[in-house]
């Protein structure tokens, strides 16, 4: 399997595209479904490979070893704490980790297709063959137990690492978080372009009126894709739509307050 040093502490995503036996029967053999969701995982870490390649190379320790699994509906998506140079930066590597996934829900959201899943942290290890892992069986029974709708639902155990770390003192906190009526703690879907320019560009948030702009325009179009959902599917998969069209109003316009609310819900608040 290994060395005992290759099982790391990670920061472990396990995913579930929804809708994925819909998408294998209109396939029908001929790829066009594949090519969207490998196309979603190109596009997902695209811009951090780009970095790898920039003058410096200032992330370059990064792109060793992000690790992405995919099994039928379902993604392994992983990172170290700590990586193989000694460089650790717990903060640092939340954030990359949370704009690579929401880059990948991005990218599937705008072909139409929602997803869901659990984040932890916890022991794993992943080579070419084999992932063995307590974080992921704890993010696969996170995402199955409790992420409903289509989000990124966080585990308790990461939720007081986050605590701990104060994270709600940072500039991005808001936007890199929601919580909702039910207690469940999340990613935020949609703001991954502001964390990215916020922490990495170290731009203030009174500088990112493009940016920000851009975004509400993706929500627009959002919007229009869940709504024709709705009309185009039956069963849970139009609640799992509707739920998601309210987030998107809450992002755009700030309705549904008794349901949506940005920052999380800690446990000794």
């Amino acid at each position: 399997m290994g060395r005992k040093d290759e099982i790391k502490e990670c920061f472990v995503a396990f995913i579930d595209v929804l809708g994925f036996k819909e998408m294998i029967d209109r396939d029908n053999g001929t790829g066009e479904y594949l090519k969207i969701v490998k196309n979603a995982i190109n596009d997902a870490t695209k811009t951090l490979k780009e970095r790898q390649s920039e003058e410096g190379g200032e992330f370059e320790f990064w792109f060793n070893e992000f690790n992405v699994k995919s099994f039928s509906d379902c993604f392994c998506f992983s990172i170290p704490l700590e990586f193989k140079n000694g460089e650790k930066d717990y903060v640092q590597n939340l954030v990359a980790f949370y704009v690579w996934l929401k880059v990948f829900y991005n990218e599937l959201l705008n072909k139409g297709f929602l997803c869901r899943g659990g984040i932890t942290q916890g022991w794993h290890y992943v080579d070419d063959d084999i992932i063995f892992s307590k974080a992921l069986v704890d993010a696969y029974l996170l995402e199955s137990k409790r992420a409903k709708h289509p989000i990124f639902v966080i585990s308790n155990e990461l939720l007081s690492q986050i605590e701990e770390r104060s994270f709600h003192s940072k500039p991005f906190y808001k936007f890199m978080f929601n919580h909702d009526n039910s207690g469940r703690n999340f990613f935020n879907p949609f703001n991954y372009s502001i964390v990215d320019e916020m922490y990495f560009a170290h731009r203030p948030e009174n500088n990112l009126g493009i940016v920000k702009e851009y975004r509400d325009l993706l929500l627009e179009k959002y919007k229009d894709i869940v709504s024709e959902n709705i009309k185009k599917y039956t069963g849970s998969a139009v609640e799992k739509n509707q739920w998601l069209k309210e987030l998107i109003s809450f992002e755009l316009s700030g309705k549904y307050q008794d349901k949506f609310f940005k920052g999380l819900k800690y446990k000794s608040s």
